[in-house]
């Protein structure tokens, strides 16, 4: 309990590791989740030597309803009171409503909705005992306006995921302020990660991952009485598509 801790899940990279490397950066401990316990472990490595911070990798697979009951045993052994919890976990697959298959509907919102939902649920009683006391939701622009972000058909059930989380976040925002718990929903729009490799589509003219993590940063330095609520976080250039 000395020290801040925070855990984020998909840490490992991309928008996960730009957030964790933030946290580090202002002296947080913490707990990164990711189902590649290889490059985990390896993030957890590098963002230890590089802050000076204890970094614990968590190998979970968050659409294992099983696996995060297992974290929630690691946290109650490990004593792990977290003072923030960042859901950023989230997969990408190409799913509309004309061509989906049950199972990669079930795949996505497991993953993006379902299993952010019960992890946030088994941890709520710890981060009652945390001191900052802040939940950050990742969800996207595609919960704004799905045009934002070049939207194509085949992304349906991803934004109706990332849709999920801005509803249920805000709800959750009600349901914990009794708590002294802020819930913060940050929607990023086009961020250069592994998912956009390939495209035709200059670099700099995507959001970087560390954009995403200065705001996460933001939202858990401000006063302890303040919350930002929502932050939009777009490309100067507006959607884009992959091409």
């Amino acid at each position: 309990m000395d020290n801040k801790m925070a855990i984020v899940t998909g840490g490992s990279r991309g928008i996960g590791r730009a957030i964790a490397e933030e946290l580090a950066s202002i002296g947080y401990d913490l707990v990164l989740l990711s189902k590649n316990k290889a490059k985990l472990e390896e993030t957890s490595k590098e963002i230890a030597s590089r802050y000076g911070r204890k970094v614990t990798p968590f190998p979970c697979d968050l659409s294992d309803m099983k696996a995060i009951d297992k974290f929630e045993k690691f946290c109650a052994t490990n004593k792990v009171i977290p003072d923030v919890l960042v859901n950023n976990v989230g997969i990408w697959a190409p799913a509309s409503t004309g061509e989906s298959s049950t199972e990669r509907y079930d795949e996505i919102m497991t993953t993006n909705a379902k299993g952010v939902f019960y992890l946030t649920q088994r941890l709520l009683p710890v981060l009652k005992k945390g001191r900052a006391k802040r939940i950050i939701i990742i969800s996207s622009t595609w919960a704004q306006d799905f045009s934002l972000a070049g939207g194509k058909s085949e992304s349906t059930v991803y934004a109706m995921s990332k849709w999920a989380l801005r509803g249920w976040g805000r709800m959750l925002r009600e349901e914990v302020r009794g708590d002294g718990i802020s819930v913060t929903i940050v929607y990023p729009g086009a961020v250069f990660t592994d998912e956009w490799e390939g495209t035709k589509t200059p670099k700099e003219k995507f959001i970087k991952p560390e954009d995403i993590g200065k705001v996460v940063r933001a939202a858990v330095e401000i006063s302890p009485g303040s919350c930002i609520d929502e932050v939009i976080v777009n490309t100067k250039v507006g959607s884009l598509s992959y091409d």
